[in-house]
């Protein structure tokens, strides 16, 4: 009987600890339970989300990137074409300067030349008289001297 006594005793203390802990131990750890499962579940979740922003993150630094190269490219090209333009722009303002110059220094070559000319001529036409002085054995009057004067200068 011991033995039976025993055995009841210890399935009815087994039956009270069930029923305590079934009532209020268990309910603290299947909420403990729960809360850990939970929060697991959240943090897959925002790890998941983070993936996919990390993803579209790099997707738009890739855009960011190639759209950058893209405009690093037509600014290279337009300041290419600028320093072009401003070489055939300063090849044509020299050319057009040392026309200038060369012109001008035509214009002033011409113009001395035209003085010398008719200093030339003044002064062959001074000879002239003198010489005809000398041939004539006079002096040469005024209206003598302009007309030979004119004669020479159409002359020359």
């Amino acid at each position: 009987m011991n033995l039976n006594l025993t055995l009841i005793g210890q399935i009815g203390t087994f039956l009270v600890l069930w029923w305590f802990t079934h009532k209020f131990i268990w309910p603290l750890f299947a909420e403990a339970m729960e809360k850990r499962r939970q929060k697991i579940a959240d943090g897959l979740s925002m790890a998941d989300k983070a993936k996919h922003s990390v993803a579209a993150a790099e997707e738009e630094t890739a855009r960011i990137i190639a759209q950058a190269k893209t405009q690093a490219t037509e600014i290279v090209g337009r300041a290419q074409k600028q320093a072009e333009q401003l070489v055939v722009d300063a090849r044509i303002e020299a050319k057009s300067a040392g026309e200038r110059e060369i012109a001008a220094v035509r214009d002033n070559f011409e113009q001395e030349k035209r003085k010398a000319r008719e200093a030339l001529r003044g002064q062959v036409a001074e000879l002239v008289i003198q010489g005809t002085e000398k041939v004539i054995g006079r002096e040469v009057k005024t209206d003598d001297h302009k007309r030979l004067l004119d004669e020479l200068s159409e002359k020359l």
